[in-house]
């Protein structure tokens, strides 16, 4: 019997230590993830940060200037060309007319019509959609 306990006690020695090795593996593995992960992020977050730092650098209003000086053949506006009155812009179509400078340079989009309401030809459509 003493036997017996004893190779019990041996073997579960046995399987619980293979089992803690088994999950110090496994954490490890675990932990050397993580850190790849970290490290990935890290590079990407660095990335980003000099990504930025030249999208930053191509669109200042100098070097936009200049290439679009360079590829479009645009220059820039003359002052003659700046329209300070807004009854003075051109191609405006026929049959608007501008009023008063309201500040902003875009006109506003005219208000849409509203219809009609008739309450019991609606609450009529409501009582039959339920």
């Amino acid at each position: 019997m003493r036997r017996m306990i004893t190779i019990c006690a041996a073997v579960t020695a046995l399987a619980s230590g293979a089992a803690v090795l088994q999950l110090k593996l496994a954490v490890q593995e675990k932990a050397e993830a993580v850190e790849a992960l970290a490290q990935k992020i890290h590079e990407d977050r660095e990335a980003i940060r000099v990504l930025e730092a030249e999208w930053a650098f191509l669109t200042t209003p100098r070097s936009l200037q200049e290439k679009s000086i360079r590829f479009l053949a645009l220059m820039p506006p003359n002052a003659e060309q700046v329209v300070t009155d807004i009854t003075r812009i051109p191609f405006r179509p026929k049959g608007v007319e501008a009023g008063e400078d309201p500040g902003v340079l875009l006109p506003t989009r005219a208000k849409p019509e509203e219809k009609p309401k008739n309450d019991k030809a609606d609450e009529d459509k409501k009582g039959q959609s339920l």
